[in-house]
């Protein structure tokens, strides 16, 4: 009887296989490979006409790098170093967005501006005025999971 399989062997083979196949599709991959079968991976590209612009009282508008993904990470810097604190003003944020599963929302005093939104991967540009007050920088669909960070502008 070991050469035989039974009926419901078969099915319980074909329930594993079939959850084994979901949850592979479910849980995506940020890897390039993922789309070798011919899935499509445009990429967007969206940049400010001038990379300086004036602000409101005639200064250039100071540059913040924004990056989300590819993984769990979300970051502002600027030049180089993680921004912690900020003088008020207008500065343009460039968002480098590395993953169709995350988007880039910054909220703060004045400022309520999704950069990126899920699926988009490439980069955008946009200026915001930042007044003083805390400012948050997250990922909507992962915060609750602490992909999120936070800056003061004083």
């Amino acid at each position: 009887m070991l050469g035989v399989v039974s009926g419901r062997n078969v099915i319980a083979l074909g329930l594993v296989a079939a959850a084994l196949a979901f949850g592979g599709v479910a849980c995506g991959s940020d890897d390039d490979e993922g789309t070798a079968g011919g899935g499509d991976t445009t990429t967007e590209q969206t940049t400010t006409a001038e990379d300086t612009t004036t602000g409101d009282d005639g200064s250039s508008a100071a540059t913040l790098e924004g990056e989300t993904g590819p993984g769990f990470e979300i970051e502002v810097r600027q030049e180089g170093a993680d921004v912690e604190t900020l003088s008020a003003g207008t500065y343009t944020i460039s968002v480098e967005d590395k993953s169709e599963m995350h988007n880039f929302h910054l909220i703060g005093p004045g400022v309520d501006e999704e950069v990126t939104d899920v699926p988009f991967v490439g980069e955008k540009s946009v200026e915001v005025t930042l007044q003083a007050g805390t400012y948050t920088y997250q990922c909507d669909p992962h915060a609750a999971q602490g992909m999120m960070g936070t800056f003061t502008v004083s």
